[in-house]
């Protein structure tokens, strides 16, 4: 029987790091933790490093209390845990744009990337393509909507993964979206919506990040952008249609009208088992089984574009290209920090990330130094923002 297969875990005390420690704990003899990090939550990260003892843990923001002696620190510490030796995939639950750099630097050492963060090919698609095909690495995704389209597009991808090649025969992808907290909300109502409505979702248990992300539909953009860059469907051919039971995950229109659909419990636990036994699919019944009685009726709806103007915002920007799209992720990290922080609403969000495009959209987004000023400078005008 072969070793198991090393994993760097980075974001292990996340909501996506926690569900992954709970599926390698159902397949001891088939994962190892090789590597662990976190952001800052100090307590979460050394219960992680007593159960599973891995070679490297690493915590990015330590504060000012000494960390243990094994311990690395500082956003280097994504990058060690990345391309160390005994690490065969990658699975990058960081939030936000810091996990582009792992990402490069382990499809640059040849890593399988099982990919949580969104926000490397948001802002760096072009980059990691290349890193890919000088270093022979791979991504997978663990989104929920783009494991689905991998899924259903099975036997048109290569087995390591989609490879960010464009796939054949493909009519049109319709990627699910539950609609969040505030499907039914008039636009008053939305207006005056508290911090703990925005929190409120209806489906899916998330981070707060993400939370709001999907009350604005901020995180349909990304993930339409993602689709774009994971598979080369042109954006005109790839639509988001609000599905209030996310059961559905995402659909894939073939050229002769067929649609295969990917259906599941909303659980993340699923798509990241696949991405980590890609292709194989794993025995695993640490979920409950999916029950087409109980859950139905299956319903959907059109996206209130009125409503939720950040979808179209990021779409525009991945289409604009160049450093539109880092802008824009950039723009929207700002501005939802601000809600959770408590300084900005959650009704101001679009205006803030509209302000940031109109005035960086059109920089360039030849390399990483570009990319990464451009993040910045969003940042600095949405923090400004009144």
């Amino acid at each position: 029987m072969s070793p198991p297969t090393g994993i760097a875990l980075l974001g292990a005390t996340g909501s996506i790091g926690a569900t992954a420690q709970r599926v390698v704990a159902r397949h001891p003899a088939r994962f190892r933790f090789v590597a662990m990090t976190a952001h800052s939550d100090r307590a979460a990260l050394a219960a992680a490093d007593a159960r599973w003892r891995p070679a490297v843990v690493g915590l990015v923001n330590p504060g000012n209390e000494p960390l243990p002696e094994r311990w690395s620190h500082g956003r280097e510490c994504l990058v060690e845990a990345a391309t160390h030796d005994d690490v065969a995939i990658v699975l990058n639950a960081v939030v936000g744009a810091v996990g582009l750099e792992a990402t490069l630097a382990a499809v640059s050492a040849g890593k399988r990337v099982a990919l949580a963060n969104k926000e490397s090919l948001v802002m760096g698609g072009a980059l990691v393509q290349r890193a890919m095909c000088s270093g022979g690495g791979t991504v997978v995704p663990v989104d929920s909507e783009h494991s689905a389209l991998l899924q259903c597009l099975a036997g048109r991808v290569g087995g390591r993964g989609p490879g960010l090649l464009p796939v054949a025969g493909v009519r049109r992808f319709i990627i699910t979206a539950s609609g969040g907290p505030f499907r039914e909300w008039d636009a008053k109502r939305i207006h005056q919506a508290t911090l703990a409505d925005v929190l409120k979702h209806p489906t899916w248990a998330m981070g707060r990040k993400i939370s709001v992300d999907s009350a604005s539909l901020a995180n349909k953009a990304l993930e339409v952008i993602e689709a774009h860059l994971l598979f080369g469907v042109p954006y005109e051919r790839i639509e988001v249609v609000v599905h209030p039971q996310s059961i559905v995950h995402s659909m894939v229109e073939f050229e002769d009208g067929s649609v295969v659909a990917q259906l599941g419990v909303p659980s993340m636990e699923l798509p990241v088992l696949y991405a980590l036994g890609y292709p194989d699919r794993i025995t695993d019944d640490g979920v409950p089984r999916f029950d087409p009685v109980a859950s139905s009726p299956l319903t959907f709806e059109p996206v209130r574009h009125d409503l939720f103007p950040t979808l179209g915002l990021g779409i525009a920007a991945g289409v604009t290209g160049g450093a539109a799209p880092a802008v824009f992720n950039a723009a929207n990290e700002a501005a939802v920090a601000r809600v959770l922080a408590g300084t900005m609403a959650f009704s101001t969000i679009p205006g803030a990330i509209e302000l940031a495009l109109s005035r960086l959209g059109h920089h360039s987004g030849e390399d990483l130094p570009a990319l990464l000023a451009a993040d910045a400078a969003a940042r600095v005008l949405v923090q400004e923002y009144r």
